[in-house]
């Protein structure tokens, strides 16, 4: 019993999303980039129903598509005063931060998105052995269903290199701009 109250704990505070693959990620990105995040902003919605957060991020390397030297980007969550909205599963930015992003313009108000939420972000960090890894931030608050409603591993950890190229890859194949 004590084990089923536990499961049901976390699953209540647990987001679900639609698993996409590294192809499906980079044919709904306008681009995807090497960026660093240099400004982080929330401020409440026009309604004042939930709370936004945009982050300023320069634009260090295009990997696929195209994107100007510097992007806004719009995502869910955030602190506003003394009141903070968590977001499970969606991008968070922090000032500073080297990301991975894959980025898509939202339709119905033209800010920029990152696809996939948390799936579209990785942090760039440099590993033990010194080389530089892509770190997803899918969250343990992130749970991912396939199609056929099939749990699905959470993204992990691999060299930078590795990740891009791979990227530049599908990008090709798709027939993507990749610089």
């Amino acid at each position: 019993l004590a084990f089923a109250l536990v499961f049901a704990g976390a699953a209540a505070h647990a987001s679900t999303f639609l698993a996409m693959s590294q192809e499906e990620l980079v044919a709904g990105s306008a681009a995807v980039v090497d960026a660093q995040v240099a400004q982080v902003k929330s401020f409440w919605n026009r309604e004042h129903t939930a709370i936004l957060t945009e982050a300023l991020v320069r634009v260090d390397e295009v990997i696929v598509g195209e994107a100007p030297a510097y992007v806004k980007v719009r995502t869910f969550g955030g602190t506003v005063g003394r009141l903070h909205i968590e977001a499970h599963g969606f991008p968070t930015f922090t000032r500073g931060d080297r990301m991975l992003l894959f980025l898509y313009t939202e339709p119905a108000d033209g800010s920029v998105r990152v696809q996939g939420y948390q799936l579209g972000e990785y942090r760039i960090e440099t590993g033990a052995d010194g080389a530089e890894i892509a770190k997803p931030l899918a969250d343990a608050g992130m749970r991912l269903l396939s199609r056929d409603g099939k749990a699905v591993e959470r993204p992990t950890t691999m060299p930078l290199h590795d990740l891009k190229a791979s990227l530049r890859d599908i990008g090709e194949r798709q027939g993507r701009r990749v610089p």
